[in-house]
């Protein structure tokens, strides 16, 4: 964590300007270190004497410190909630309860999949119907009856023949068993 916070810090510090002297590389990489105070007391001396003479490492090094505060600052917790907010998010928690407990609540998937399927099914009717209209092979028109100007007695339908006699009638009777 520290060590991207320095290198942003000293990426920004040191944009566009020279080291006061050729070493500062050789410290700024010990910059991580001496702030979590891992540093063997060797290179502690050499650090706190360049830094003592180096005012860009030092303003660098102080960025890096308040950079490191403020990130173990912003994760500390902010403080209790207030009464009005835990009243409210109780109050919308029992409303869901409520709610998933009615006998309503039974009916929800089903609702759901029912305008799942109607959702499909308007798409099918959309995808058939461009189908036929654009895709389907073409039928040759044919004539509507209106169209025709000639009519001929086959045209009509012709009514039933009168029986030739008194026997064909009874026997017709007997056939549809009117004389039982």
């Amino acid at each position: 964590m520290f060590k991207k916070l320095k290198i942003l810090i000293s990426d920004k510090f040191h944009a566009g300007r020279s080291f006061s002297s050729g070493g500062c590389r050789k410290y700024e990489a010990r910059l991580e270190d001496y702030l979590q105070g891992n540093l063997k007391s060797n290179y502690d001396s050499d650090l706190n004497d360049h830094l003592r003479r180096c005012g860009d490492c030092r303003a660098a090094l102080e960025n890096s410190r308040m950079g490191g505060e403020l990130l173990r600052d912003a994760w500390k917790p902010a403080g209790e909630a207030r009464g009005a907010f835990v009243a409210g998010v109780m109050a919308k928690i029992r409303e869901e309860e409520m709610r998933a407990e009615s006998p309503a609540a039974f009916w929800n998937p089903l609702e759901f999949l029912a305008s799942r399927l109607s959702l499909t099914a308007a798409t099918v009717l959309f995808a058939l119907s461009v189908y036929m209209v654009g895709f389907a092979p073409r039928r040759p028109p044919t004539l509507s009856p209106s169209a025709r100007t000639e009519l001929n007695a086959a045209d009509f339908p012709q009514p039933p023949g009168d029986p030739e006699s008194n026997e064909e009638v009874l026997q017709s009777l007997v056939e549809r068993n009117y004389g039982r």
